[in-house]
Parts: structure tokens; C-alpha cells; sequence
């Protein structure tokens, strides 16, 4: 065996012994500490130009190849989220209050949106439809609740009035009439609102109504709103997402938005080093560490069972050793 040989063998014990065990452990922390100090000293600017990073941005999102199975791989995940445990979970347990505040107040004030949204849902007739059920379901459970929404919103009360008089129509919701008079009563409500509401109910007052219905849906376990779906609409449901996504991430508008996403990127943090660009994004020492030592050794272990670590590391050393430049320095 010749001496370059002899040296690739003792070369490749070494660094195999490097991977494994407790000398991992120890060259983990080593090489991340090193690798933190050199980018203590690294901008973000001097190693990546922005047009690289958008061009490769725009390659991923406008014309990279998606499998066919990503909307069946995602509908049986829903699938089986929605048949987990977990979802006997109470929605107020799972969203705090203050955040459906936090939002809805800052949807309340979006009053072009809303004029806009509320027009359209008064001539939807599938709308008017599914409204009448919540207004119905409202009426045949908790009718005190009911009461407080309609205290809330405009005409809602005098509508539930005029369905308890109407033989409690909404109170007992068995029979067809009932059913009728909750979809008249939604389209009542959905067009008062499509003419005047965006003008005569205040901020207050919709945030007010909105959070009245969440307060009766917060006890209500998960299960109970998700069961609502059939797997079949699940299914049907991201299949169309997907084509969606498909037609629009190849638009000039998604390009766009991209190349926009990238340049203020830049412009916030070209000057930062990498490592300050690290800690921004709460990535610091100790997380580099712990997942190096989390994913590292069941990885290295695999591939040596395998048998194929040590032919990874003998061929990205072999090349040295058989170069002319090591074979004349042996000779």
C-alpha cells in the first residue's frame, strides 16, 4: 500500500471518529462558536446580492415543479386533524378573547371593505340561507344569547319578535315555517345592512355584535364547528386552494409581491452581520447548538449503519490524496 493510501486511511478514521460519539458532541460547539465569530464580522451585503435572492425567490414560487400530490397529502392531514382528540378542545381555549377583540376592532374600522362586503352578502341567496341557519340555531339554543345580538345589531330584534309570533317558529325550529321565516328574517338583515349599516352602526356596535356571537360559540369545543365540514369538502376544499394557487403564483401581480418582499428585505437588513441578522430572528448560540446535537447523530448513526458515511467522507478526501500536488509532495 502506498503512502497516499496509507494517509487516506488514517485521514478517513479521523474524521469518522469526529462524527461519532463524544467528539461530535465537543466539535458541534467548536465549529458553531467559530462559525458565530466569523459572522460576527460578515454583512448581510457582502456575502448574497439581492437580484440572486429575488431571482432564486421568483424560481421557487412562480416555476418550480409542485408534486400532484401536495392537495391529497394536505387533505388527508386536515382529515386527520379533524378527526384528532385535540379538537375537543373549547375555541375559547384555543383563541383568547382579547385577540378576537384585537381583530375585530381593526376590522370594524376598514369601513370601505365592509360597505363593499356587506353589499355583496345582500344579494347572495346560499348567504341568506346559511345566515337564517346561525339565526335559527341561535334562537332554538341559548335564546338569551340571541336576544343580546339582536339588541346589538339593528332589526335582528324585531325579526326574532316577529318569528316567536309567528307560532315560535324559531324557538321550537322543527318545521319548515321555521326555517322560512329565520331565511326571511336574514335577508331583512343582510339588506338593511347592505343600504345603511356601514353608515348607522358604529364601530362599537359591530365589534359589540360580533363579539356577543363569539362569547356564545367560545364554549362550544373545536369538534363541533370542524365536524360542520365533511371530509369530502376538506378534500374538495384544498384541491381548489391549490389550482388557485397554481393559476396565481405565475401572475405579474405574485412576481411583483415577491420582488417587493426582497428589496425591503434588503433595505431593512443589508448592514446587519450575520450574526446580528441570526439574533433578529431569534436564532442564537445555544439553539445552533441544541438542534446540531438534536438532528446530527440519529442522521450520522443512520448513514453509518448503513454503510455509506464512511464512503462519504473516503471520497471528499480521496481527491487530495491522489492529486498530483500531494503525490509530489510523498514522492
Amino acid at each position: 500500500m502506498s503512502l497516499a493510501d496509507q494517509l487516506l486511511d488514517a485521514h478517513v478514521a479521523h474524521e469518522l471518529a469526529a462524527l461519532r460519539g463524544d467528539r461530535f458532541e465537543e466539535q458541534v460547539v467548536v465549529e458553531i462558536d467559530h462559525l458565530l465569530a466569523t459572522l460576527g464580522t460578515l454583512r448581510l451585503d457582502q456575502v448574497m446580492r439581492r437580484e440572486l435572492v429575488s431571482a432564486v425567490a421568483l424560481k421557487y414560487v412562480a416555476t418550480f415543479r409542485l408534486p400532484g400530490a401536495i392537495p391529497e397529502i394536505a387533505a388527508d392531514i386536515a382529515t386527520r386533524v379533524r378527526s384528532h382528540p385535540a379538537n375537543e378542545v373549547a375555541l375559547g381555549d384555543l383563541v383568547g378573547r382579547a385577540r378576537v377583540d384585537e381583530l375585530v376592532s381593526v376590522v370594524a374600522e376598514m369601513r370601505g371593505i365592509r360597505e363593499r362586503i356587506l353589499r355583496g352578502m345582500a344579494d347572495n341567496a346560499t348567504l341568506q340561507s346559511g345566515v337564517g341557519e346561525v339565526m335559527r340555531g341561535l334562537a332554538i339554543g341559548p335564546l338569551t344569547t340571541g336576544r343580546r345580538i339582536a339588541k346589538r345589531v339593528p332589526l335582528v330584534s324585531s325579526g326574532i319578535d316577529a318569528a316567536e309570533k309567528l307560532g315560535a317558529g324559531l324557538i321550537d325550529g322543527a318545521d319548515q315555517r321555521s326555517r322560512e321565516v329565520a331565511e326571511r328574517a336574514a335577508g331583512v338583515l343582510l339588506g338593511y345592512l347592505s343600504d345603511s349599516a356601514a353608515d348607522t352602526v358604529s364601530d362599537d356596535e359591530l365589534r359589540a355584535a360580533v363579539l356577543e356571537v363569539w362569547d356564545a360559540l367560545a364554549a362550544r369545543p373545536l369538534s363541533e364547528l370542524v365536524g360542520a365540514v365533511s371530509e369530502g369538502q376538506v378534500v374538495e376544499l384544498f384541491v381548489a386552494i391549490y389550482q388557485l394557487w397554481l393559476d396565481l403564483r405565475t401572475t405579474p401581480y405574485i412576481a411583483a409581491a415577491v420582488e417587493s418582499g426582497v428589496q425591503v428585505f434588503f433595505d431593512t437588513y443589508e448592514a446587519f452581520t450575520l450574526h446580528d441578522l441570526l439574533a433578529e430572528f431569534g436564532l442564537d448560540r445555544e439553539d445552533l447548538v441544541e438542534e446540531a446535537r438534536r438532528f446530527g447523530p440519529p442522521v450520522l448513526d443512520a448513514l453509518a449503519q448503513a454503510g455509506v458515511l464512511e464512503g462519504l467522507v473516503r471520497r471528499r478526501l480521496a481527491g487530495f490524496y491522489t492529486s498530483p500536488e500531494a503525490q509530489a509532495l510523498l514522492g
